[in-house]
């Protein structure tokens, strides 16, 4: 049975030569985690010495995975911060041994930094991955794909190897709780209102790239297109009144794109950051799930922090940005596109 726990600095020293011999294992079978062959037991032994004085400082938080009495994987946070980033701590040294893999060790170790940094305050995480098999973790842990370096570091037998910088935003929505918000499908009486949401987005946002403001004849032949073409439009419900919505239709109409589909959400602007768009996107994901789609696309303006943030939490990672592409407002504006994973 493996167990995940949270080292102390006693036990950190205590369990040194077992971290080790995780370490030295990665190092040998080529994990780029800062350190080159040949790397011996002692090597790594004189390294988490170093990290249980970090520990006992309150600069870094150790977890190790066991394996009944066997150490099988570690993984660290780093705290040590600079003043002005107070709210922020680094994923580091994600090891899990040769004899370990596949078995979810990497996932679950994960899932306690996480905890371990909210009950310290931390809630904006950073890591960095050479590893394919690390990367699919992380994105399947919901952390956000923000940077890519090539030639950024060697690997332990020599050669350059690339690094990929993923974020994580543990923080609460903020805003009014919507408890009873309600998503369902949309019927045409629902149109005036959704018509009143789009046309304040295209007013006074850069949401939606468009000058036109759209009416009500328009809004009924879109309905009617989504739904012949087998797309959901959603409304979220409160109060008895529409406090929102949103749709996916198809990425590219070609037939190789049959399971990728690209959505849109639109809330209310007194409704905005009180979790309404959570509500639809969340809603959104499980209908393409339900309709076996394989992945689902956004594209978002690159200064719409609210709309990203959004995505992050929900699960998706940012994939391509296009800057300049756009224009609004008399402003060049940045397409970023976010991507989940379905299936």
């Amino acid at each position: 049975m493996i167990t995940i726990e949270t080292l102390d600095a006693a036990a950190a020293a205590r369990h040194a030569p077992g971290l080790a011999a995780v370490l030295a294992d990665c190092v040998r079978n080529g994990a780029s985690v800062s350190f080159m062959n040949p790397y011996a037991q002692a090597d790594a032994e004189t390294f988490f010495a170093g990290v249980a004085e970090q520990v006992a400082r309150g600069q870094t938080v150790l977890v190790a995975a066991f394996l009944g009495e066997r150490i099988i994987g570690t993984t660290q946070l780093g705290l040590d911060m600079p003043p002005n980033q107070p709210h922020r701590a680094d994923v580091k040294k994600m090891l899990v041994h040769s004899d370990g893999r596949r078995q979810g060790i990497a996932a679950s170790m994960l899932r306690r930094l996480e905890e371990e940094a909210l009950a310290r305050g931390r809630t904006l995480l950073v890591l960095d991955t050479a590893s394919d098999e690390a990367k699919r973790v992380y994105e399947r842990g919901g952390w956000s794909r923000c940077g890519h370096i090539a030639d950024y570091a060697l690997l332990p037998d020599g050669g350059l190897c690339d690094t990929t910088y993923y974020v994580k935003d543990l923080s609460p929505p903020k805003g009014t709780p919507v408890s009873k918000v309600a998503v369902r499908n949309a019927t045409e009486g629902d149109l005036p209102a959704i018509r009143d949401i789009l046309n304040e987005a295209i007013r006074t946002t850069t949401a939606v790239w468009t000058d036109d403001p759209v009416d009500l004849h328009s809004r009924h032949i879109w309905l009617r297109d989504r739904l012949a073409a087998g797309n959901p439009v959603l409304v979220a419900i409160d109060g008895g009144e529409v406090v929102g919505f949103g749709s996916y239709l198809q990425f590219r109409s070609w037939d190789g794109y049959r399971n990728a589909v690209e959505h849109s959400v639109y809330v209310r602007p007194d409704r905005r950051g009180s979790g309404v768009g959570s509500a639809l996107v969340d809603a959104l994901i499980a209908y393409a799930k339900a309709a076996g789609k394989h992945v689902i696309i956004g594209g978002i303006e690159g200064k719409n922090r609210a709309s990203l943030r959004l995505h992050r939490r929900a699960g998706f990672i940012e994939v391509g940005r296009m800057p300049g592409i756009g224009e609004k407002f008399g402003q060049r504006l940045d397409l970023v596109f976010v991507q989940k994973q379905l299936g």
